[in-house]
């Protein structure tokens, strides 16, 4: 692309904004759809992709590519919606995990299930345990949680997942009932 188109672009004309979408739109399409594995989500990364290519036209540099330039928005765009839906995924997790608490513990069996669950508490790696009932038992969030342990929030966050990990692990028989109970 010339001087003259990056400067056309940088001054909001739509002309050359119109030419990079028709020339690009496909590329990147098929490069989103390529990451996700979902047309929709494609879709809304690319349109995501030349929304901030408007809102931040005026910081393009002539002597770069502005094809790199779109690709790398692309990838970011993607990396960014991957990780709200994992964080949409483990709020789903960290849910249906308390709502079968909250079955379980109103059963006949709860003792059982009860001594079950601290059963696999303990079997936690000892900082995993810590962070987990500070969480859980202490209602803690994770940034004290991090302060008082001298850790990372994202070091907490791997704790609190890998916690749930194993209790849906040693919990499986029983959260399989209850979910089927949960969704009937």
């Amino acid at each position: 692309m010339s001087k003259e188109f990056h400067k056309q672009l940088k001054n909001g004309g739509l002309e050359a904004y119109n030419k990079l979408f028709t020339t690009h739109y496909s590329k990147l399409f098929n490069y989103a759809f390529k990451l996700s594995n979902d047309k929709d989500i494609a879709k809304d990364i690319v349109q995501e992709t030349f929304i901030k290519l408007w809102l931040h036209r005026k910081n393009i540099k002539p002597e770069l590519s502005i094809s790199n330039y779109l690709f790398k928005i692309c990838r970011n765009e993607f990396l960014i919606h991957a990780r709200k839906k994992k964080k949409e995924t483990a709020f789903l997790d960290q849910l249906k995990i308390e709502a079968a608490y909250e079955i379980f513990a109103s059963t006949d069996q709860e003792s059982s299930r009860i001594e079950a669950l601290k059963r696999i508490i303990n079997m936690l790696p000892p900082k995993c345990k810590e962070v987990f009932l500070l969480s859980k038992y202490e209602n803690m969030k994770y940034k004290a949680i991090a302060e008082k342990m001298g850790i990372s929030i994202k070091t907490v966050e791997n704790h609190i997942s890998k916690a749930y990990s194993e209790l849906r692990k040693g919990m499986k028989c029983f959260l399989v009932s209850v979910f089927m109970y949960i969704q009937l």
